[in-house]
């Protein structure tokens, strides 16, 4: 006995082979596409999956730049005026899927811990994330204006007696140091030096030591030299 297809399922069969870029997926919904970029991006079953890719890293970069400290608001607004800003740039690319795949490729990167390839900066050296021992760690992203967003954070190994907390903006000294937040005697701020290629330091400064004091604890220090992960 032969079963007939009911009308509505032929119909949406029709329609998924005459349209197949309804089945790509993007982090936003291809129904609702309006502008030639968003067209773009559905039409594309790669730049749709870039698009997936850039939404979850940005997800899971806002979550690592986290700490305790008043500063952590900061960075965190500052990533997403960052991806504000990224969007319009990705916008100007109309429907020129060449571009696009330029602009995504690159943010990607970016919110990934990775410095911009197509925008060198001075302070790439600190972007990354670098670890102390499996204990300690800092996160580091490149902010478009030439500053950097970080967290530092991990706790004591064995009891965690002692967890050490702070993000914020960090931006070059005239001597190549990154400044995160205010540094100073009341422990407002971290000092970071670059060591070679692959070594971000913290090193032992009266301004390292009160933040230490104040977002560590119980003896715990932020004062290490933390190797790149990558």
């Amino acid at each position: 006995m032969r079963v007939l297809m009911p009308l509505a399922v032929m119909v949406l069969a029709v329609m998924m082979l005459a349209c197949p870029s309804l089945s790509w997926a993007a982090s936003f919904s291809c129904a609702k596409a309006s502008t030639p970029t968003e067209k773009a991006i559905c039409a594309d079953a790669g730049l749709s999956k870039l698009d997936e890719r850039l939404s979850a890293a940005y997800r899971d970069g806002i979550k690592l730049l986290s700490g305790a400290s008043p500063e952590e608001n900061e960075a965190r607004s500052a990533v997403k005026a960052d991806q504000r800003a990224w969007l319009g740039e990705r916008n100007a690319c109309g429907a020129d899927t060449a571009c696009l795949r330029t602009a995504y490729e690159r943010r990607v990167a970016v919110l990934t811990f990775h410095p911009d390839p197509g925008a060198p900066s001075p302070a790439d050296r600190f972007v990354g994330k670098f670890d102390y021992e499996d204990f300690m760690g800092i996160t580091a992203m490149a902010l478009r204006d030439g500053r950097v967003a970080v967290s530092v954070s991990g706790a004591e190994p064995t009891t965690a007696k002692w967890v050490c907390d702070f993000a914020g903006i960090g931006q070059l000294d005239k001597a190549g140091k990154l400044l995160v937040g205010a540094p100073d005697a009341e422990g407002n701020g971290l000092i970071l030096e670059a060591k070679g290629a692959s070594t971000v330091e913290i090193p032992d400064h009266p301004a390292n030591r009160a933040a230490s004091s104040n977002w560590c604890g119980m003896n715990g220090t932020f004062m290490r030299a933390y190797r790149s992960t990558k």
